[in-house]
C-alpha cells in the first residue's frame, strides 16, 4: 500500500504540478503510524526527488529564469514555517493540514471550472512584473517548512495569475521550484527528524513511477480534468483528516 501511495503522490505531482504530500502525509499519519512531524520529512524527500525527476522530464516547459528567483525568495520563507513548526502541537499541524487541503480543493476545482481553451495551450506568455508574486513566494517557502507541502499548490496560481503563464507551462516550473524549496527543507529539517528508511525507500520508489505516468497522461488530458481530479482526491482526504482529528 505504501508503494501504491507513493505511485499516486507522484501521479498527482506529475500532472498538476502538485499536490504529492496530499497522499503522502494522510498514508503516513493513518497508514502506517507514521508522527506527523517525520510524516512532512518524508513527504519533502518523496516530493523533491519525483519533482526533479518531473524537471529532467518537462525541462523544455520549464522557464528557468523565474522558477529559480522564486525558488530562491521561497527558500528564505521556509526557516520561518520550520521554527513556527517546532512551536505547535502536531494536532494543530494536522489540522492546519486537513484545512488547507480543504481550501485548495475548492479552489482547484474554481479554477478548473473557468478554464478556457486557450488555458490549455503551453504558448509562453510574457510575464508580468515579478515584483507582485515575491509575497506568494515567501508564503510558499513558510508553508512547506510548517507542514512540508503546499508549495505546488500556491506556486502554479502564483504562476498564472501573477506571471502571465498558462497551465501546462506554470505546472512544469512549479515543479522546478518545488524540487529546490523543498530540497532545502529537507536540509533545514533532516538533523531533528528521525525517518523510517524502509518507508521512505518505498514512497520513492512508488513516486517515481506515478511521476513517469503523469508526465505521460498530462499530454492525454485536458488542464480542466485533471484539476477536478485533482480536487475531488484533496477534498476527500482533507475531511477525512479534520474529521478524525475533531473526534478525536
Amino acid at each position: 500500500m505504501i508503494l501504491i501511495y507513493g505511485l499516486l503522490s507522484g501521479l498527482l505531482l506529475g500532472i498538476t504540478g502538485g499536490g504529492g504530500a496530499i497522499v503522502t502525509v494522510p498514508a503516513l499519519v493513518y497508514g502506517s503510524g507514521t508522527p506527523i512531524s517525520s510524516a512532512t520529512t518524508i513527504s519533502l524527500l518523496v516530493v523533491a526527488i519525483s519533482a526533479a525527476l518531473g524537471v529532467a522530464l518537462r525541462y523544455k516547459e520549464i522557464v528557468w529564469k523565474k522558477g529559480i528567483i522564486f525558488a530562491i525568495v521561497g527558500g528564505i520563507g521556509s526557516p520561518f514555517g520550520i521554527l513556527l513548526a517546532n512551536r505547535v502541537s502536531e494536532k494543530f499541524q494536522t489540522i492546519s493540514f486537513a484545512t488547507l487541503m480543504l481550501i485548495i480543493a475548492l479552489i482547484m476545482f474554481y479554477k478548473s471550472l473557468r478554464l478556457s481553451q486557450q488555458n490549455n495551450q503551453t504558448n509562453k506568455h510574457k510575464l508580468t512584473s515579478f515584483l507582485k508574486i515575491i509575497p506568494i513566494a515567501l508564503l510558499t517557502g513558510a508553508v512547506t517548512g510548517f507542514l512540508g507541502v503546499g508549495g505546488g499548490f500556491l506556486i502554479v496560481p502564483a504562476l498564472v495569475l501573477f506571471a502571465g503563464l498558462g497551465n501546462k507551462i506554470a505546472a512544469a516550473t512549479s515543479l522546478l521550484i518545488i524540487s529546490l524549496i523543498s530540497s532545502f527543507s529537507l536540509i533545514v529539517k533532516s538533523g531533528s527528524v528521525n525517518i523510517d528508511t524502509q518507508i521512505t525507500g518505498l514512497f520513492v520508489a512508488g513516486s517515481i513511477i506515478g511521476m513517469l505516468s503523469g508526465s505521460y497522461l498530462v499530454k492525454k488530458i485536458s488542464d480542466k480534468n485533471s484539476q477536478q481530479i485533482f480536487a475531488l482526491v484533496a477534498m476527500s482526504l482533507g475531511g477525512y483528516m479534520l474529521l478524525s482529528e475533531i473526534i478525536s
